[in-house]
């Protein structure tokens, strides 16, 4: 995935040109597969400018070419330097998947992950461009980025997590703040706004094959919007950086098209046995998914790819395989006006730049040699302790996989304030060290806690470290709707640095569900159905006796014979009398 970020930056340094785009397809162990949409776009040079909210300036016309015009005025008048965004669903396999895309550059958290440095005179005045950034977002991407607030956002602190950010004034500084919403869902209303940045707006390229039904569908997905500010000798320029990462289940895909979309039972003739064990009319041990297998990308997206994006040399549209040759075949299938299809084979890399319809044909003889994986440098895994309602821990551990380097973690994690943290129970053990801690108390409903440790782990080590903290009550307007559930706690935030404190690789761990004391909602509610019951019985009892006369049997008779209605029915029956007796 590294190899497929360098051809596509390199592609469009040596082409000149403003937009390119590039599409990544890797087989991966039982039958699974990588797809990796890549785009980018560059605006054309610029002054750099600070925008004071008090002393609005009038920029004039600008000319942005490719680059998403709606972006740029959210930037510019909030004075974001750098903005990162995440959007992901899933879990990674990374003892089947290796190493995440881009060496985790490019992925977050689960839920939606929101980082950005922004420049101000001050922390409060960056706060501030900082909530408008947030909701003006939130109305972008069609997400819940109006609940960032002072009491979700971080200040990270270490220099390996703040960029090299251009200010256009000297007396100002630049701001890293991050936020993030474990529980905030993923649908197709996100990829919607995600299309509408590009160019193409989806219509062509590869970015005709991106559908929501299929993309949120997959085992794990995620999509990321970069945007970086860049100086040199001609001016400041935003690069914008849009990737796409899913890994597709292709046999599933496959099972069911041929099914009809309905989940069938297999029939017995289709079964596929072990022939090596026990096998009648009763019995069959089955074996795992074919390894000869066939399929092409119309089949995993509902669609072929509409050509390329611009039918000009310097907007690029390439695909990169990266497959076992010795094992794997991939063709082209060019389809034109009339349905002619032409096909050939292609290697590591093919350029879209005819106006057809193309599709990708995948053929092997044994899907499980597929290239090897690179194994993460570091694996963490992250969990709650306890079970009482008023108090837990968190327990931490981290473990070298290499048998020769050492490696140096940066762990950094946001704890909601609700989570009263007592560092004074960090205990560790294992064979690491814990070369320098940080940490920032939580203020309650005004800013989280947070904690950022630097450890080292010599090759082949394990480091353990736990810590007890408080369960808090909140107020009654402060739980969801289904507070039962559980509360989510931010994934935390792990990265890889070499000696130079540069960022080599970097993942997040899985989120966690924390319960807390929730009060019986149910009982004001049972009370005010008993109380309206017995008032409504009593009411009814009582309005009667004071609206209704007690009389007996024979003053009532007397009392319906002087009726009107009485009289009319006596002589109705004495006009039937009288008729019959005629």
């Amino acid at each position: 995935m590294r190899l497929f970020s360098l051809l596509a930056i390199a592609s469009l340094a040596a082409a000149g040109s403003d937009y390119s785009e590039s599409l990544g397809f890797r087989p991966l162990a039982r039958n699974k597969l990588l797809a990796s949409f890549q785009f980018e776009a560059l605006l054309v040079p610029y002054p750099l400018e600070y925008v004071n909210a008090s002393l609005p300036v009038d920029h004039g016309p600008r000319h942005y070419g490719k680059f998403p015009k709606a972006l740029e005025p959210v930037v510019r008048a909030t004075n974001t330097r750098d903005l990162h965004l995440r959007f992901t669903q899933g879990w990674w396999d990374a003892e089947s998947w290796g190493k995440l895309p881009a060496n985790g550059s490019v992925t977050g958290g689960t839920g939606v992950e929101l980082w950005a440095s922004i420049e101000a005179s001050s922390i409060d005045e960056a706060r501030a461009n900082w909530l408008r950034l947030a909701e003006s977002l939130s109305g972008f991407f069609c997400a819940l980025l109006n609940f960032v607030n002072s009491a979700i956002t971080t200040f990270p602190r270490h220099e390996s997590m703040i960029e090299s950010g251009y200010v256009a004034s000297a007396n100002n500084s630049i701001y890293l703040m991050r936020a993030a919403l474990p529980d905030e869902p993923i649908c197709t209303e996100n990829l919607t706004p995600f299309l509408k940045m590009l160019p193409t707006r989806g219509k062509a390229g590869i970015a005709s094959l991106l559908d929501g039904h299929k993309l949120y569908d997959s085992l794990w997905h995620s999509m990321s919007i970069d945007l970086s500010t860049e100086c040199g000798d001609d001016g400041c320029h935003l690069r914008l950086h849009q990737n796409i990462h899913q890994i597709v289940d292709v046999m599933r895909l496959i099972r069911r098209k041929t099914g009809g979309g309905i989940p069938k039972p297999v029939l017995g003739d289709d079964l596929r046995c072990d022939e090596t064990k026990q096998k009648d009319a009763w019995t069959c041990f089955p074996l795992g998914d074919e390894t000869e297998i066939e399929w092409d990308i119309e089949s995993i997206f509902g669609r072929p790819i509409k050509g390329p994006g611009f039918e000009d040399s310097l907007s690029l549209s390439v695909i990169h395989f990266d497959t076992n040759r010795e094992f794997w075949k991939v063709q082209v299938h060019k389809i034109r006006p009339d349905n002619t299809v032409i096909m050939h084979d292609v290697d590591n890399q093919y350029v879209l730049e005819e106006p057809l319809m193309f599709n990708f044909n995948f053929k092997s003889r044994d899907s499980r040699q597929v290239q090897q994986v690179e194994r993460p440098p570091v694996a963490v895994s992250r969990s709650l302790t306890g079970y009482s309602q008023d108090r837990g821990g968190i327990r931490v551990k981290f473990q070298n996989p290499s048998d020769s380097e050492s490696v140096s973690v940066l762990y950094s994690e946001t704890l909601p304030w609700f989570m009263r943290v007592y560092l004074h129970t960090l205990e560790v053990s294992g064979s690491g060290l814990i070369d320098s801690q940080f940490y920032i108390p939580a203020i309650d409903r005004v800013r989280p806690g947070y904690l950022e440790l630097e450890v080292t782990l010599p090759p082949g080590g394990a480091l353990t470290f736990t810590y007890q903290f408080d369960k808090s009550l909140l107020l009654y307007a402060e739980y969801p709707p289904d507070a039962n559930h559980g509360f989510s706690i931010d994934p935390a935030v792990v990265k890889v640095v070499d000696a130079d404190n540069e960022v080599v690789y970097q993942l997040r761990t899985a989120s966690l569900l924390l319960t807390l004391p929730t009060p019986d909602f149910s009982m004001p509610y049972n009370v005010i159905i008993l109380t309206c019951t017995v008032m409504s019985l009593a009411f009814g009892t009582v309005f009667n006796l004071l609206t209704k006369k007690v009389i007996t049997e024979e003053e009532f008779e007397e009392i319906s014979k002087n009726l009107k209605l009485s009289k009319f029915k006596a002589k109705i029956q004495s006009i039937k009398a009288k008729i019959k007796g005629t």
